[in-house]
């Protein structure tokens, strides 16, 4: 898991739209399952994160990982 979670990190993560969110810093996982349970995004400066449905953490957007619809070149999110 660790290699694919390095692999990912730094990928852009885009919305439904293709519009740019920002970049995959960080992905946080269950300890138990060793799931990915939400990625962290630091979100493009032009980008109000009050407007945004997520929580934002020490400069990272927490989207849990339900948001995420697939992952190849870029994180694509279902909204």
């Amino acid at each position: 898991m660790a290699v694919f979670a390095r692999e990912i990190l730094g990928r852009e993560v885009v919305d439904s739209h293709a519009q740019l969110l920002g970049v995959l810093r960080d992905v946080s996982f269950d300890k138990q399952s060793g799931s990915i349970t939400l990625i962290q995004v630091k979100i493009e400066k032009n980008l109000d994160p009050s407007a945004l449905p997520w929580e934002l953490l020490g400069g990272l957007m927490q989207i849990p990982v339900e948001e995420v619809s697939r992952i190849a070149t870029k994180v694509h999110l279902k909204r």
